[in-house]
This record gives C-alpha cells, sequence and structure tokens, in this order.
C-alpha cells in the first residue's frame, strides 16, 4: 500500500471514529437536561465558526459556489445537515446510540430506490440482493415482530434522519464535481445553523438548558457540559470533517466510504464504555446483517470500475 493511501485509510478511519463518538456526547448533554436541539445549536454553530475560520483562510472559491450552485447549497444546509443531525439527536433520546446510528445509515437503500424509480437507472443484481439483506438485518434491530422492543417515536426519529441522509448523497452528486467540499461543509454548517436557530425561536424544536447544574455524566464520571460541548464541536464535527475530506481526497469516496463504516463499530464502543448502552444479541445480529447489506449496495460492477457508482462521491456518515 502506498503512503498516500495509508495516510488516506488512517485519515478514513480517524473521521470514522470521531463521528461515531457524537451519539454518546449528545446523548449524556441530553441526559443532563439540554433539548436535542440546544444539543444541535452548539454543535453546528460551533463548528460553523471553526470552519468559517479555515474557509476565510483558504478561500476555495466560496463566492463562485454560492452563485453557481445557491439553491443546492441551501437544501444541503437544511436537509444534509440540520435534518440529518436534528433529526439523529432526536432518536438518541429515545434509542440506544448504536440502534439510532444503524437506522441513519439504512440510507443507501433509499437512494437506490430513489435512482431507480427516479432517474430509471436499475440497479444491479449485487446491489438488489445487498438491500434484501440490509431489509432483513433492519427488521432484527428494530425487531418488529415485538411492538414493545423499541419506543418507536425514535425509530421515526432515526428513519427520518436515514431519509435526510440519503438526500445528503444525491445533493452531494450535484455538487461533487463543482463545489469544493470544504466549501459545502462550511456554507452546510452556516445554513444549519440558521435554521436551527429559527427552528428554537419558533418553538418547533425548543432549545432547553438545564436551570441548574445537572451533570453531564460519560463512563460514571462529571465531565461538565463546557468540555462535553467542546468535544462535540472541535472531534466529533470539526476533525471528523477535515479528516473525511482530505481521505476522500487521497484514496476516493468510495474506500473512504467503507472505511466509514467503522463509525458504528466506533458508536457501539462508545455507547457501550461511556453510557453503559448494549445492544440485544438479536440486534447486533441484526446490525451484522445491515451492515453486510449495505456493503453490497456500495459494491461497483466489473464493468463500472472505471467510474463512481451513483451516490459514491461523499461518505455517508459526513452529515453526523
Amino acid at each position: 500500500m502506498r503512503g498516500g493511501t495509508c495516510a488516506g485509510a488512517g485519515l478514513a478511519v480517524v473521521s470514522a471514529v470521531s463521528f461515531g463518538l457524537s451519539g454518546p456526547f449528545a446523548k449524556a448533554l441530553i441526559g443532563a437536561g439540554w433539548s436535542a436541539n440546544a444539543a444541535l445549536l452548539v454543535r453546528l454553530g460551533g463548528a460553523a465558526v471553526v470552519l468559517g475560520a479555515v474557509l476565510a483562510l483558504t478561500r476555495p472559491g466560496v463566492l463562485a459556489a454560492l452563485r453557481r450552485d445557491s439553491a443546492v447549497l441551501l437544501l444541503y444546509g437544511a436537509l444534509a445537515v440540520a435534518g440529518v443531525q436534528g433529526t439523529f439527536f432526536n432518536a438518541v433520546r429515545y434509542l440506544p446510540v448504536p440502534i439510532a446510528l444503524l437506522l441513519v445509515h439504512t440510507s443507501p437503500i433509499l437512494v437506490v430506490v430513489w435512482v431507480w424509480l427516479v432517474r430509471h437507472r436499475r440497479p444491479s443484481r449485487l446491489t438488489v440482493l445487498g438491500g434484501v439483506i440490509a431489509l432483513a438485518g433492519l427488521s432484527l434491530v428494530v425487531q418488529v415482530w415485538s411492538g414493545g422492543a423499541l419506543d418507536w417515536r425514535g425509530v421515526l426519529w432515526g428513519l427520518g434522519s436515514s431519509v435526510c441522509s440519503a438526500a445528503y448523497f444525491l445533493l452531494a452528486d450535484r455538487t461533487g464535481s463543482t463545489t469544493p467540499p470544504l466549501v459545502l461543509a462550511g456554507v452546510g454548517m452556516v445554513v444549519g445553523t440558521v435554521l436551527a436557530l429559527l427552528a428554537g425561536l419558533a418553538g418547533v424544536l425548543p432549545v432547553e438548558l438545564p436551570t441548574r447544574g445537572h451533570a453531564v455524566t460519560l463512563a460514571g464520571v462529571d465531565v461538565g457540559w463546557p468540555f462535553a460541548t467542546a468535544f462535540l464541536v472541535l472531534v466529533t464535527t470539526v476533525l471528523a470533517y477535515l479528516t473525511g475530506i482530505a481521505a476522500v481526497r487521497r484514496i476516493g469516496a468510495s474506500q473512504a466510504a467503507m472505511i466509514g463504516l467503522l463509525e458504528l463499530v466506533s458508536a457501539g464502543i462508545g455507547a457501550w464504555l461511556l453510557l453503559g448502552e448494549v445492544p440485544t444479541g438479536v440486534q447486533c445480529a441484526g446490525g451484522a446483517l445491515l451492515l453486510a447489506g449495505i456493503a453490497l449496495t456500495q459494491r461497483r460492477p466489473r464493468a463500472a470500475a472505471g467510474r463512481l457508482a451513483e451516490g459514491e462521491r461523499v461518505s455517508p456518515r459526513a452529515e453526523r
């Protein structure tokens, strides 16, 4: 493996692990009395400030991208940033973090269906097989045969996050060749922050903070909200985005997306060590099937080895 490929793979691992820790830290804040939208606003706002400073220093064609892709950038910020993260944070209010994240990662299946029905591009047999396997795994994760297995409010929020994540794939596919990834991330954070603030002011998703000093507990220790919010912004958002972008540039989106599935492993280990959440054996088996199915849906047939498959421009983790 060449040095650049090794470095790219390492950056992709760092990105996946960083993204995976967002759920446990957000859930710790929510458990301390923060509303999901308050945690979302802090994460997006903090990341918008940092990425905005990076954009101001590097100036990678922001104004040109705004003129050329303004409508898509607005939709990206609304759906792929505020939508995905807002619904995911609400999902972890009711579900274990790994289960909520598994629901989000069903988005590639929705992309395949959209491309099939709307763009009239018939998926390969391998993709269809992967979708069937993933749906079987999802049924085990959700435990559809048991009405009380999971809180359906969390399931609906998680599936809503999957829909927004699928929109991320499709929107990024439209802008990927013209808009620099850093511009996409930075502008998306700003738009997402504004929308989260408006939703809070309108009372749709209220911004609620604890009136007293509630403990933000991770691994049985009160880490305090300043540390938790700083970690959420700097590590699980800024570091995750920047290393993810660098990884895609070195090893390509397809390989980065596969390595990005380590986010689920990171989230599972983090939820276990930091929150004491342990999925059941059936849910673990379902998660393994779901991951295997998603991996199959992202495999390219040999005839298409020279070009990117539909929806493969960017990794699905880049929206959390």
